[in-house]
C-alpha cells in the first residue's frame, strides 16, 4: 500500500523519545550462569593464579587479565568473536583450547553471545567471600531483619493522605525539595488506569471523574480505584507484572542445538497468575502455591487443580540440551533455585553453583542444600515436542473434575476363562466374521503364522490377521480379547490392535486403534484411535492398561463418531472422521502398514457390517462373566508443574558445578547467612528440620512465607512500587545483595513490608494505599531547579512520565480502533501443537494467530515472540525480568510506521469514521482525537489534519488502480495511524 506524508506533517504527529536503561544485569547473569563454570572448569587450571605455571601467560581467572590477554595478545575482542582468540581456540582455528578435546558446540555458542553481548564479567582479583568477623551492614542490609520505623513528623498536616507520605516528606526535607502541584484530575484519571489495568480510560470516564474530582478529589480518587481493583482487568495487568518474575514463557527457546519446543500446556500457569490477582490471593498462598502446591491440602478437585497448574512457576523454565549435557537434570535445578532465590528473595545464588559467592554471604554447601530440595522434585514439563535431544519427556499434571476414584481394577493376568455359550452370544448380534482363535482362522491371511491353544487362544508376535469385509459399509463394530506382554514405554507406541483400511498404503487413511508408548508420556498404556496422517485426528482414552493384562476391546463406528470400549465400560467417545473411503480390508494385531505389532495374545475376534447399540457392546463383555472395568473419571486437561519424587535425597557438592565431579554430601535445607548475621535474629535458617521422605519444597515455602523473613515482603512491595512509579525503592529489584542499589527509603521500605504482612500479605489493599497516597497524586512537570537537584527523582518530590509497555501500547491501540475483545482468551494458539518452532534451521514456524484479545492472551514463544511486542521491550522469558528494559530504536518508529497490525487498526477507525454520520471532516477529525487521545482537537491541529487529508487525496488523483473510497480511506487511516504514533498516545504522565 501506498504511505505518503510529509516530514513536517510527521513530526508533528510523531515525534519519539524515551530513556535508555542498560541491560547489564542480564549480561552479568549471563556471564555467572553460562561463562564462569566453564573458565573454571576447563580453564583455570593452567590460566589462573593458582596455577603452577601459567601456560602462555595468559590468566582467564579475572576481568583485567583476560582482557590484556598473554603472550599471542589480548584474548577477546569486546563486541567481535570472529576476531576474539579464544574463541578461535574453543573452535580449534590454528590454537586448540583446551588442549585435550574441543568443547561442545552449545558452550562454543554461548561464548560467542557473550562477546557479543559485550564480555561482560563481574570478576576482579580483590573479590572474596564475607566472612563473619567482615560483616559490613550497610551492604547487607536486606539480610537483617525489619524495622519498626516511627512515622515521622512533618509541618504540613493537609498535604499527606496516607503514613506514606510522611516517610516521603522527610527525605524530600534531606534534599531540600518540596513536592510539586498535584496532577490534574484528567491526568491522574490516565495514570491510575494504566497503572491498575493497563488501559486508558474513556473520554466518558474522564468526564465522570474531573466532574466527581471537582466535588470531593478524595472520594473520587477511592471510587475509581476501588472500581479498577475490583476489574477482571486488574488481573490481566497486575498478572503480567508476576509473569515477567516467572520467566513465563510457551516454548523452550533456543536449548543450545539451534532447537525451540513449544509448551502446550504452560498457558494455564499464566491464567492461574491473573486468577489469583483479580482474587487477591494472599501473598504469602500465592508463592506457596508455586513452590509446593502438590503437597497443599485441597477441599475440591477445582482447588486441587488449582494448586497442581500453580506449580508450572518450577517447570515453565528454559532448559538448555539435554545431548551431551551430563548436567541437564542439575541445569533444571539451577534454573529453580534462581527464579525462587532472585524472584522471592532478591539474591543470584546461581554463582554458588561453583564456587563461594563472591559478594554475598552465600557459601557453595548452601546452594547445594537448596539442589537437593529441588532434586528430590520431579520436574513435569511434557513431551517437550517429543525430542530427545532437547529434553526427556515427562509426564504432566493430570487436572479433573472430580476426585479420582479409591477402587482399583480388578487381576487380569490369568486367560479369561469364557463361558461355553460366549460364542454364541458373540454370533447372536450378527457378526459377518468371528473367529475364536485357538485354532487357524480359516478366513484370514494370517502372516507370519501365530500359534494356539484353547487356554491361551492365538499367541502373537510380529503377527498380522488379514482380512476383507464382503462390502464397504461407512459403519461397523469389532470386538476381540487381548493381552499385550510389552512394557508400555519400551517403544514409541506399545502395539495396534486393529486396522481398518487398505493394507501396506502410505498415509494410513482409515481407521486405526493401538495402545500409546513412550512417544506422548500422557498416552502411555492408554487406548487410543488416530484416522491417518491427512485429517490427524488422534483421540485418547484415561485408563491405563497393565501389561500382561487380558482385556476385552468393543471398538463401534457409527458414519463419523467413535466409540470404544474397555471391559465394559465406554473408555472413548469422539467424533472422528471416516478416511476409509470404500475400501473393506482390515487387519488385527498390527497397523495397516506393518507398524507397531501386538506381542501377546488375541481372542474372540469378531467384526460386525454394523455400528453395535452402547447396549449390545457392553453385553459382550457382560456374558463373558469376566470383572467389569473400573470408570475412572478422565482428565479435562494437563498442566506443568512439580511433584516429590519417590526417595528424596540430600545432594553432594558439585566441584566447579559439574556433575561428574562430586564433593561432600549437604543435607537439604536453606540459606544460613541470617543467623551468621544476627544470632539474634528470629529466623534461624538451621531451625528448619526436613524429614527423611520429603523433598523439603514445602519447608522451603514455609520459611520464605515466615512473616519475620527480611527479604520476601520487601521485595514484592518493592515490585509493586515499582510498577507504580516507574523505579522501586531499591532500583535493582532482583538484587538486593551487595552489589543491587540501597533502598532511597530505607524506613519506608520497612513500613511497607510491615503493614503488607499485617494486613494478610494482600496486594491489592497495598496498591490501594500507595495510589490513595498523595505521593502517588504528585504532578510529573517539575522546574528546572527540581530537576537539577533530583534529575532521577530518587526522593519522589514528582512523578515520573513513562513510555507504555509493549502490551499497554498494543491493547491501547485495540481499544482506541474500537477492536479489542475484553474477556478472557481460551486456551492458547498451541495447546495442541508439540513441536520444534525452530526445526529444521531455517524454517522456522509461524505459530501466532491473529487475536483481538489483550496482549497477554498472545502466545508468548521465547525467541519467537509477537511481532506486535517484540520491538517494544518484551522480556524474552529466558531469565527473571523483575525490571524491563526501556530502549530508544529506529525499529520502534519503523514498526508503528509500517506494522501491518497498526495499519489494519488505523484503517479500522477510519472506516468507523467515516460511517459516522457527520456532516463535515471537521467533526470526523475530533471524533479520531477523541477515540485516541481522548481529547478534542486545537484549531492548529485541525488545520493540520485538514492539510494531510488533502495532501493524500490530491498525491492520488493520478493513480487510475484506486478507487475513491480506497484513497479516501487511506488517507483518514494515515491521520488515525499518525495520532497512535505520538508520544501524548504512548507516555503516560
Amino acid at each position: 500500500m501506498k504511505r505518503i506524508l510529509s516530514d513536517a506533517l510527521w513530526l508533528a504527529f510523531a515525534v519519539v523519545f524515551c530513556d535508555n536503561v542498560s541491560a547489564a544485569e542480564d549480561a552479568t547473569a549471563f556471564f555467572e550462569t553460562k561463562i564462569r563454570p566453564v573458565l573454571v572448569q576447563h580453564c583455570y587450571e593452567c590460566h589462573s593464579a593458582q596455577s603452577e605455571e601459567i601456560g602462555g601467560k595468559l590468566r582467564v581467572d579475572s576481568r583485567d587479565a583476560m582482557r590484556s590477554g598473554g603472550e599471542s595478545g589480548p584474548s577477546l575482542l569486546v563486541g567481535a568473536p570472529d576476531k576474539s582468540l579464544i574463541i578461535q581456540a574453543m573452535r580449534y582455528d590454528d590454537l586448540e583450547m583446551p588442549p585435550d578435546a574441543p568443547l561442545p558446540e552449545t558452550v562454543i555458542k554461548d561464548f560467542e553471545t557473550w562477546v557479543s553481548m559485550g564480555a561482560a564479567d563481574p570478576r576482579d582479583d580483590t573479590a572474596k567471600v564475607a566472612k563473619t568477623s567482615e560483616i559490613d551492614g550497610e551492604a547487607l542490609w536486606s539480610f537483617f531483619p525489619r524495622q519498626t520505623p516511627a512515622i515521622p513528623n512533618i509541618p504540613h498536616t493537609q498535604w499527606p493522605r496516607d503514613p506514606i507520605d510522611h516517610f516521603v516528606w522527610a527525605r524530600m526535607q534531606d534534599a531540600r525539595l518540596t513536592p510539586t502541584v498535584d496532577a490534574d484530575p484528567r491526568t491522574l484519571t490516565r495514570r491510575i488506569f494504566y497503572d491498575l489495568i493497563g488501559l486508558p480510560p474513556t473520554s466518558e470516564q474522564i468526564t465522570a471523574f474531573v466532574a466527581d474530582h471537582e466535588h470531593d478529589a478524595d472520594a473520587a480518587i477511592k471510587q475509581l480505584v476501588d472500581e479498577l481493583l475490583a476489574s477482571p482487568q486488574f488481573g490481566v495487568r497486575w498478572g503480567r507484572h508476576w509473569l515477567d518474575v516467572a520467566r513465563y514463557g510457551e516454548s523452550n527457546g533456543d536449548d543450545g542445538l539451534g532447537r525451540n519446543a513449544t509448551f502446550p500446556h504452560a498457558w494455564r500457569y499464566r491464567d492461574y497468575v491473573i486468577d489469583a490477582f483479580n482474587n487477591d490471593f494472599p501473598y504469602d498462598q500465592f508463592l506457596k502455591e508455586q513452590i509446593a502446591g502438590d503437597l497443599l491440602p485441597s477441599k475440591s478437585p477445582a482447588e486441587r487443580n488449582r494448586k497442581l497448574i500453580a506449580t508450572g512457576f518450577l517447570a515453565i523454565g528454559s532448559k538448555p540440551a539435554v545431548a551431551m549435557n551430563n548436567n541437564f537434570a542439575m541445569d533444571v535445578v539451577d534454573d529453580q533455585i534462581n527464579v525462587v532465590c532472585t524472584g522471592v528473595m532478591g539474591l543470584s545464588v546461581a554463582c554458588a553453583r561453583c564456587h563461594d559467592h563472591k559478594h554475598d554471604p552465600i557459601p557453595t554447601r548452601d546452594y547445594y542444600a537448596l539442589a537437593g530440595i529441588f532434586s528430590s522434585t520431579k520436574t513435569l514439563y511434557g513431551a517437550v515436542a517429543n525430542q530427545k535431544l532437547t529434553a526427556p519427556p515427562t509426564p504432566l499434571h493430570e487436572l479433573r473434575s472430580d476426585w479420582p476414584t479409591q477402587q482399583t481394577e480388578p487381576d487380569r493376568s490369568s486367560p479369561p476363562v469364557l463361558p461355553n455359550d460366549y460364542s454364541a452370544a458373540i454370533d447372536s448380534l450378527e457378526p459377518e466374521l468371528h473367529f475364536r482363535l485357538d485354532a487357524a482362522p480359516e478366513a484370514l491371511t494370517v502372516t507370519p503364522a501365530a500359534s494356539y491353544s484353547p487356554k491361551t487362544f492365538a499367541s502373537v508376535k510380529e503377527t498380522t490377521f488379514v482380512g476383507k469385509l464382503a462390502k464397504s459399509s461407512e459403519s461397523y463394530s469389532v470386538s476381540l480379547w487381548f493381552r499385550n506382554t510389552l512394557k508400555n514405554d519400551a517403544r514409541a507406541i506399545t502395539a495396534y490392535l486393529f486396522s481398518r483400511g487398505k493394507q501396506r498404503t502410505s498415509g494410513l487413511p482409515g481407521d486405526h486403534l493401538g495402545i500409546g508408548g513412550k512417544h506422548d508420556s500422557s498416552r502411555s498404556g492408554k487406548l487410543f484411535v488416530f484416522n491417518g496422517d491427512k485429517d490427524t485426528t488422534s483421540v485418547a482414552g484415561s485408563t491405563v492398561i497393565p501389561t500382561g493384562s487380558w482385556n476385552h476391546i468393543v471398538l463401534v463406528r457409527n458414519r463419523d463418531q467413535v466409540k470404544v470400549f474397555l471391559n465394559g465400560q465406554l473408555e472413548i467417545e469422539a467424533d472422528i472422521k471416516a478416511t476409509f473411503g470404500d475400501n473393506a480390508e482390515f487387519c488385527v494385531a498390527n497397523r495397516s502398514d506393518n507398524f507397531a505389532p501386538l506381542t501377546g495374545n488375541i481372542a474372540e475376534f469378531a467384526v460386525f457390517p454394523h455400528a453395535l447399540t452402547d447396549d449390545d457392546a457392553v453385553k459382550l463383555h457382560a456374558t463373558s462373566g469376566q470383572p467389569r472395568g473400573v470408570r475412572v473419571i478422565p482428565p479435562y486437561g494437563f498442566a506443568m508443574g512439580v511433584q516429590e519424587k519417590a526417595k528424596p535425597v540430600d545432594c553432594k557438592i558439585h566441584i566447579n558445578g559439574q556433575s561428574n565431579k562430586l564433593g561432600p554430601l549437604t543435607p537439604r535445607g536453606t540459606l544460613t547467612a541470617y543467623q551468621t548475621i544476627d544470632a539474634d535474629a528470629p529466623l534461624k535458617a538451621t531451625g528448619i528440620k526436613i524429614e527423611s521422605q520429603h523433598s523439603g519444597r514445602l519447608e522451603l515455602a514455609e520459611w520464605l512465607t515466615a512473616p519475620n523473613h527480611p527479604q520476601t515482603a520487601r521485595v514484592i512491595v518493592n515490585r509493586i512500587w515499582q510498577h507504580l512509579f516507574g523505579q522501586g525503592i531499591v532500583t535493582t529489584p532482583d538484587d538486593f545483595g551487595v552489589y543491587g542499589a540501597r533502598p532511597t527509603h530505607p524506613q519506608l521500605l520497612d513500613h511497607l513490608a510491615n503493614r503488607f504482612v499485617k494486613e494478610d500479605w494482600s496486594i491489592k489493599r497495598l496498591i490501594r494505599a500507595i495510589v490513595l497516597s498523595r505521593t502517588y497524586r504528585l504532578d510529573s512537570q517539575a522546574d528546572s531547579d527540581h530537576i537539577r537537584i533530583d534529575p532521577d527523582n530518587q526522593y519522589l518530590a514528582r512523578h515520573e512520565r513513562r513510555r507504555l509497555d509493549a502490551e499497554s501500547l498494543r491493547d491501547s491501540v485495540l481499544q482506541a480502533c474500537g477492536s479489542i475483545d475484553y474477556s478472557p482468551a481460551k486456551g492458547s494458539a498451541i495447546e495442541n501443537v508439540d513441536a520444534l518452532i525452530n526445526w529444521p534451521p531455517g524454517n522456522a514456524t509461524d505459530l501466532h494467530r491473529d487475536s483481538n484479545h489483550r496482549s497477554i492472551y498472545l502466545c508468548m514463544l521465547r525467541h519467537s515472540p509477537p511481532k506486535e511486542l517484540a520491538v517494544f521491550d518484551l522480556p524474552d522469558g529466558v531469565g527473571i525480568a523483575g525490571k524491563r528494559d526501556v530502549t530508544t530504536l529506529p525499529t520502534q518508529s519503523l514498526f508503528l510506521l509500517n506494522s501491518s497490525f497498526v495499519i489494519k487498526q488505523s484503517e479500522r477507525l477510519a472506516s468507523n469514521v467515516l460511517n459516522l454520520d457527520c456532516r463535515e471532516d471537521r467533526d470526523r477529525i475530533q471524533r479520531v482525537f477523541d477515540a485516541v487521545l481522548h481529547r478534542p482537537a486545537t484549531n492548529s491541529e485541525l488545520d493540520a489534519a485538514r492539510a494531510l487529508l488533502h495532501q493524500f487525496n490530491d498525491a492520488g488523483e493520478d493513480d487510475d488502480t484506486e478507487t475513491v473510497a480506497a484513497r479516501h480511506i487511506r488517507a483518514w487511516a494515515s491521520l488515525c495511524q499518525a495520532l497512535l504514533m505520538t508520544n501524548e498516545f504512548r507516555y503516560v504522565d
